[in-house]
């Protein structure tokens, strides 16, 4: 009888066990369901409270060619709006869409001053630091009407005013409305607007020193990303720059010192022709060859991209262990692999040796 009693409570204690892991195995893969789901997203969505759109709402227009727009009001009552288009996402992650904008102050009436006495200025911060995972398109519908007709994006670089992209603006309503591409996020941001006139702005994109003009109110821009891909090819321009190590020569590995030109140019830019479907990568795989630049990059299967190693004999950790090569599209640096974007014709490839994981060559994704 005791013997029967305490076999029946060990089976007993083996059925809960198994319950348990049941359970348990339930639970882990629902775990595995709610990180693994894709949330469709609507065509029209609102921002929520804390601006985080997730990365999971993204994967269902990733690689699509299909449009969505995220709408927000600030406490100023002034509207704004996010275009995100699905074709260029490789990789995403969670967004931050909140802007916080600034109407007046010292600092707003120092950036108008810079930009050659701009007579309107808007401040805005786009706190996210993960960095875009396309070009996306702002709208802001002001509470006022700006009697301009073209202005630019811009943040301070290094004391002087960088500019980003050019900034449409539209009087057809009864207030403003301002439209422009925004490259990168992390910051503090201005809009500057005026009368059609080219200023001298000292600035830098991408990190490069450069002169920005205020456009000529037609809305096109050369920094500005059309996020397009055409079923032709077409011709890009290619420039590669390793500008940054001339500032941290004492970080260079020795015997490096005579591939660093004295301008930092190794490639300056150059107009080039691309076949339809040739990526970042085959374009500059191509040039190097052509032009006898030593080149070398390697499949990593973890980002199912190539990676790009050495170029010129500079290496990744040659000048710091921050240190390697990157590259931006129109100013943007994709959060993905150079053989994962595909060139569509005019686009702007910079390739940049970056001694600071990104942060000296314009890319703040990481900060």
């Amino acid at each position: 009888m005791e013997k029967r009693k305490a076999c029946l409570i060990g089976l007993i204690a083996v059925m809960m066990l198994l319950v348990l892991l049941t359970g348990c195995n339930q639970v882990s893969s629902q775990a595995r369901s709610d990180t693994d789901r894709v949330t469709e997203l609507a065509d029209e969505n609102e921002i929520p409270e804390d601006g985080i759109i997730t990365a999971a709402q993204f994967q269902s227009i990733a690689g699509k060619d299909r449009t969505v727009v995220f709408k927000g009001t600030s406490p100023e009552g002034i509207e704004y709006e996010w275009v995100f288009n699905g074709q260029n996402i490789k990789n995403p992650v969670d967004q931050n869409l909140k802007v916080e904008f600034t109407l007046a102050g010292e600092n707003l009436d120092s950036i108008k001053a810079a930009a050659a006495g701009a007579p309107y200025g808007l401040g805005l911060k786009l706190s996210d630091s993960q960095g875009l995972i396309t070009v996306p398109e702002l709208n802001i519908k002001l509470t006022e009407k700006w009697d301009a007709d073209s202005g630019f994006l811009c943040k301070q670089v290094n004391g002087n005013l960088g500019k980003l992209s050019e900034v449409i603006v539209d009087n057809s309503g009864e207030t403003t409305k301002l439209s422009t591409k925004v490259i990168e996020t992390g910051d503090d941001y201005y809009i500057v607007a005026g009368k059609t006139t080219t200023t001298a702005v000292e600035g830098a994109q991408s990190g490069q020193a450069d002169q920005a003009t205020v456009s000529d109110g037609s809305g096109k821009s050369s920094d500005s990303s059309s996020q397009q891909t055409t079923s032709q090819g077409g011709y890009c321009t290619i420039s590669i720059s390793c500008a940054t190590i001339l500032n941290n020569m004492d970080n260079l590995t020795a015997g490096k010192e005579s591939f660093v030109p004295s301008n930092g140019w190794i490639l300056y830019a150059t107009e080039v022709e691309f076949t339809a479907g040739e990526s970042v990568h085959d374009v500059l795989k191509r040039v190097c060859q052509a032009y006898g630049i030593h080149m070398e990059s390697s499949f990593t299967p973890a980002y199912n991209s190539a990676y790009v190693e050495g170029i010129n004999q500079l290496y990744e950790f040659d000048c710091g262990e921050l240190s390697g090569w990157m590259y931006n599209v129109n100013g943007w640096f994709p959060n993905y692999g150079c053989s994962q974007y595909t060139v569509a014709d005019g686009d702007v490839i910079n390739w940049v040796y970056t001694c600071d994981l990104g942060k000296d060559v314009g890319d703040n994704s990481m900060w």
